[in-house]
């Protein structure tokens, strides 16, 4: 056998139930695979405005010193 672990990372053996329906239901229905890189673009991919970021840096609090155990 030239693996040490046939069902490792990179082999494809074996596939569960749930997988094999997923994968066919994805290339039946290829508009799921739009909406999930639209749905993953809407979150992440914000446009970034640098006076906003610098508005929440100049309103950030200190934090103030608070010790809750005193060691003598």
């Amino acid at each position: 056998m030239k693996y040490k672990y046939p069902y490792g990372p990179g082999r494809r053996e074996y596939e569960s139930e749930f997988t094999q329906f997923l994968n066919g239901y994805l290339r039946q229905h290829p508009e799921v695979r739009r909406d999930q890189v639209l749905g993953w673009r809407i979150f992440w991919e914000r446009p970034v405005d640098p006076q906003s970021i610098d508005r929440e840096r100049q309103a950030e609090l200190k934090p103030t010193v608070y010790h809750s155990y005193f060691y003598e």
